[in-house]
């Protein structure tokens, strides 16, 4: 007969498996249940599928919380005073806090399964866009996470920031094109390196 073990390890183990996404030998370490037992535990209690659920749900939350982010920042931009932005901007600030705290927990390791965003070299002009916008989006979320620094003056930055990355990326050759590297053009890269605070 095989040993007994408390519920209490049983509900953890499935967390550990099932909202952690961690292998059974990993859950099998940190519960000190045998991966045997865990996947007869998985079997009964259907884990797989609602590992899959809880991911699914995690991506989908993810994604809302993206497309909230984009319709708050929309509205503030075409907010027409400043009295109508207010309450607008602290919405953003607020979300954009949030999405800076995730960040900061998902780098240090505090947060399962949440991806860290990476860096990758720049080689072509779509590579540069691409890092234009990351670093764009880095710098407003900073601004935006502190009310204090939301006025008319930024709000209009803001706009000038994505507008010029929105229209690099019009720019850009389509998939289907033949992709060739293109330099940036002197003004492009001026306004880029005034966009980061490098020029």
């Amino acid at each position: 007969m095989g040993r007994e073990h408390p519920t209490d390890t049983l509900w953890r183990a499935q967390e550990l498996y099932c909202v952690d996404r961690l292998s059974y030998a990993a859950v099998a370490e940190a519960t000190g249940v045998s991966a045997t037992t865990l996947k007869a535990w998985g079997q009964k209690y259907g884990w797989a599928r609602r590992r899959e659920e809880i991911a699914r749900a995690e991506s989908e939350i993810r994604v809302n919380i993206i497309k909230g982010r984009q319709k708050a920042l929309e509205q503030l931009l075409a907010a027409a005073d400043a009295k109508e932005a207010a309450p607008m901007a602290f919405a953003v600030s607020s979300l954009e806090s949030l999405a800076l705290k995730r960040q900061e927990l998902a780098a240090s390791g505090k947060i399962p399964g949440a991806t860290i965003p990476t860096r990758h070299r720049i080689a072509t002009r779509a590579d540069a866009v691409a890092a234009l916008r990351e670093a764009v989006e880095r710098k407003l979320g900073l601004a935006l996470s502190d009310p204090e620094k939301i006025n008319a003056a930024t709000v209009q930055e803001i706009k000038r920031c994505l507008d010029f990355v929105a229209e690099l990326e019009a720019g850009l050759p389509k998939e289907k094109e033949e992709c060739r590297d293109k330099a940036l053009s002197p003004e492009n890269a001026r306004a880029i390196r005034e966009i980061l605070g490098t020029g």
